[in-house]
């Protein structure tokens, strides 16, 4: 009569665990230093949206491991049931390595393979309880702005790209752009229609002026936007060095007369200064200088060779005057073109002593 006892109990914990899943302490290891030497305990989870009892403290911290057969959105949730625990998630991947951290609960996306969840006190310690539900991630429209590349020279372009993300179903009939810039730095051209809207869609542009623009889009005939893509495009050309925002927001309708503003996510660029640089060798007996002069004959720059006669100096891109000279030698001279991010290299010189009285030229005088 006992055995049957006995084994009633035994069979009423068993499934006890079959709908709480298991939690086993399969063994202890201990946790980096930097989370002052606490033991990890090594737990499992087997369903979603079950409630799986725990406790933490500063010397013991507890790891649910949990696998996903598919992509999913799911969020976990530690809630505390006695103490003063506030328990911080972390979400590993099969390797151990942080995904993603949070303070009582966290949502994340992951695509299938096998993850843990580690609780440990953010601050206190107690009991808690551990929940894995399967959710729906809300995505947001937004608008973006990209310019390609990021960073160029005076003078030159870029292409900066207007998209609308995560368009609904029912699409857009209509969408309102407000582009800012600094107009100091960059201008603007070329604005154009990227087809988001659909075919013969209609656009009207308000500016660039003083910084800013406008631009409205709406498709005809029944069109509408109805997936997230670039919705138009324009030339941004570098005016002086520096940075500048770029930055469209956006108001969109559903064809119901509202515009409703969406989230915006601005572009940095920046223009510098075309540079290059001049090398070369010149050889003499004393030291040289080589100087570099603008095309209005004023010095951009100089510069001492090196022992062996070398050297490398940066300049701006652009046409120059170059001479080298030392004392008691006869000058060279050149005219070299340096262009932006290369190195124009002179040939090897050797400059002819005599010139004593420095002249420019070798005659009786320096005999004198």
């Amino acid at each position: 009569m006992k055995s049957k006892h006995l084994f009633r109990i035994f069979v009423l914990l068993a499934m006890l665990l079959s709908v709480f899943g298991t939690s086993s302490q399969a063994f202890a290891k201990e946790a980096p230093l930097n989370q002052l030497n606490a033991t990890i305990i090594d737990r499992s989870t087997a369903y979603w949206d079950a409630i799986y009892p725990g406790s933490v403290d500063s010397l013991r911290y507890e790891r649910w491991s949990f696998a996903l057969t598919e992509t999913n959105d799911f969020s976990i949730t530690a809630t505390t049931t006695s103490g003063d625990l506030v328990p911080l998630l972390t979400l590993l991947d099969g390797n151990g390595n942080p995904l993603t951290q949070a303070a009582g609960s966290l949502t994340s996306n992951q695509p299938a393979g096998s993850y843990f969840v580690q609780v440990q006190p953010q601050t206190g310690s107690g009991f808690y309880n551990l929940t894995i539900r399967k959710v729906t991630l809300v995505v947001e429209p937004s608008v973006s702005t990209v310019v390609t590349p990021a960073s160029f020279n005076i003078g030159q372009t870029a292409v900066a790209t207007i998209s609308l993300n995560n368009v609904p179903a029912s699409g857009y009939t209509s969408a309102e752009f407000t582009c800012t810039y600094n107009y100091s730095v960059v201008e603007v051209s070329g604005i154009t229609d990227a087809g988001l809207f659909g075919a013969d869609s209609v656009m009207v542009v308000n500016g660039p002026q003083n910084g800013e623009f406008i631009v409205a889009l709406a498709g005809s005939n029944g069109n509408k936007a109805t997936t997230s893509g670039a919705a138009f495009t324009f030339t941004v050309t570098g005016l002086q060095a520096g940075e500048s925002p770029v930055e469209c927001t956006a108001r969109v309708s559903t064809g119901d007369a509202t515009l409703t503003g969406i989230p915006s996510t601005p572009a940095t660029v920046t223009v510098s200064t075309p540079q290059g640089a001049l090398a070369g060798q010149v050889l003499a007996s004393k030291p040289v200088t080589v100087s570099l002069y603008n095309a209005d004959t004023t010095l951009a720059s100089s510069v001492v060779v090196n022992p062996d006669g070398t050297f490398n100096m940066p300049a701006l891109a652009g046409t120059y005057t170059v001479t080298a000279t030392a004392s008691g030698f006869l000058s060279a001279q050149g005219s070299p073109v340096i262009t932006s991010g290369n190195t124009t290299t002179m040939q090897t010189i050797s400059l002819i002593a005599g010139d004593i009285d420095g002249n420019g030229v070798i005659d009786q005088y320096d005999a004198m």
